[in-house]
């Protein structure tokens, strides 16, 4: 999951379950195993609509969603009064995490990289104020302030390869340094956020990432297999589904070929890291979790939006100004039609994260990304917490991407989490050749039915209205790659958009 090293190899999808080394966990295996999901969140709205209204609150903006653009937006709207509303128990979104004795634990994005210069000021200048950045002139980039949380280069990543510990996935070869070759012109240009790509690199985004490498470099059917695995692991989609402009950009974001590489950037908690960091800026007055905004009309001059607190079980009116949306876009269908058609487009991908907590030092070896290689295109390897700086026991944080045509498959865990529990340590135990079975304390599942946008082609630079009857939108699902910068900027911008009315 580490971009740097071009050194990923993955397949496309086969059937769930291809066997491991290792069999499954026994039927009378005693950990507990804890689900997160919110599928049942649409029952809820359903229910809350025909409910009486029990309090009306006043604001002047109403944000909708507590992920990074959401918090983001509240920091840039420049004193104007907010409300926040998250529907979770838990701000995050896609960034969140989870408590394990006491230590907080990814379950979504877990990294970020350091920053060059030329990235979008606003971004890092909020980076900056919230102390997590500081300037490196010796190194022409923006570092991270806290070095503990620094992963070590030489406890990065290893990758298994169906049965096989590799050095590199994409071994050296010439047509490996003719990508490179072809890539290089694009550094510095491919930027953070998106919106700031020059229109003369736009031509890229109208054809696939496959396209563009096969009308340049003599492919082949492995190669591709090792950028669809860094592809999905990123973007969701392979190459063949994700956009030129998505691909050149995951390989020249940063200067990655340059001296020193950038910082890498992983506390436990991932980039809940960063959550925190927004949320503690921000009046808690003004944050409302367990808030599920379930219907919005517009007034001639205001907003009026229901809401169902789902833990007093009680419908709240809030009337605003102006909304920022920043949550899922598929949703608006139902809340906002109007300003729905224009992302009718986006296409989400589900993931599902298994935190698995282990009792004792069972374990040797510590790197910190793990690539599994496997006929399992789905399962992506895991990230070990002893290579963080964490007190707590060691959680091995499973990742696995589906195809959006599986979305089904959030319910089926929801009902039954066991099998895909167990499907897990089976790969855990296969990875380090040992049954981890009965150290095995306690399993954490992590469903997320729409966690990435695809950016497929055409997706980054489609002419989206900014502004629809004083609602503006942010979340990467604008039309953002789905990336912690780009959130981060989308909602800086749905806020600009407001002051600008």
């Amino acid at each position: 999951m580490d971009r740097r090293s071009f050194l990923k190899i993955g397949g496309t999808f086969f059937a769930i379950g291809v066997g491991c080394k290792f069999d499954s966990p026994a039927k009378e295996s005693n950990f507990g195993i804890t689900v997160d999901s919110n599928r049942n969140i649409g029952h809820l709205a359903r229910n809350a609509v025909s409910q009486a209204i029990s309090q009306n609150l006043t604001t002047d903006v109403l944000i909708v969603g507590g992920g990074i653009a959401g918090l983001a937006a509240a920091s840039s709207l420049k004193g104007r009064a907010f409300l926040l509303c998250e529907m979770n128990p838990k701000l995050g979104g896609t960034s969140s995490a989870v408590n394990i004795g006491g230590t907080q634990f990814s379950q979504g994005a877990h990294y970020d990289l350091s920053y060059p210069g030329y990235y979008g000021k606003e971004s890092l200048s909020l980076l900056e104020r919230l102390d997590i950045i500081k300037w490196s002139g010796r190194n022409d980039r923006w570092d991270f302030v806290e070095k503990k949380y620094l992963i070590d280069s030489k406890n990065e990543q290893r990758c298994f390869s169906n049965g096989v510990f590799m050095e590199s996935v994409l071994p050296n070869s010439e047509l490996k340094q003719n990508m490179i070759d072809l890539l290089k012109p694009y550094i510095g240009k491919m930027l953070l956020p998106t919106t700031q790509i020059g229109v003369e690199m736009h031509w890229l985004d109208k054809l696939s990432f496959y396209a563009y490498l096969e009308k340049y470099l003599p492919i082949t059917a492995e190669f591709i297999e090792s950028i669809d695995y860094q592809m999905l692991d990123d973007f969701g989609g392979t190459s063949r589904e994700i956009s030129a402009m998505a691909g050149i950009h995951y390989y020249t974001c940063r200067p990655y070929f340059s001296k020193p590489e950038p910082e890498l950037f992983s506390p436990p908690e991932g980039n809940y890291y960063f959550i925190n960091k927004l949320a503690r800026s921000l009046p808690k007055e003004s944050i409302k979790t367990n808030y599920l905004v379930v219907a919005t009309s517009k007034q001639s001059n205001h907003w009026l939006t229901d809401v169902w607190n789902v833990q007093e079980k009680r419908k709240i009116r809030i009337k605003s100004k102006n909304i920022i949306y920043a949550g899922q876009k598929h949703l608006l269908q139902y809340l906002y039609p109007k300003a729905y058609s224009q992302f009718k487009d986006v296409t989400y991908t589900p993931w599902i994260i298994v935190n698995i907590e282990l009792n004792g030092e069972v374990i040797t070896s510590n790197f910190w990304q793990n690539d599994y290689l496997s006929p399992n295109g789905q399962f992506l390897g895991f990230v070990n917490s002893k290579t963080q700086y964490s007190n707590g026991n060691r959680v091995l944080s499973a990742y696995y991407c589906y195809p959006s045509v599986y979305h089904y498959l959030v319910q089926e865990i929801e009902t039954d989490p066991k099998k895909i529990v167990d499907e897990t340590i089976g790969y855990l135990s296969t990875y380090y050749n040992q049954d981890l079975t009965k150290y095995v304390k306690h399993a954490y599942v992590k469903l997320l039915g729409h966690a990435m946008p695809i950016p497929a082609p055409g997706f980054l630079t489609k002419q989206r209205a900014s502004l629809v009857d004083g609602m503006s939108f942010a979340g990467v699902d604008s039309g953002r790659l789905p990336l912690m910068f780009d959130a981060m900027d989308s909602g800086i911008q749905a806020a600009n958009v407001l002051s600008e009315t």
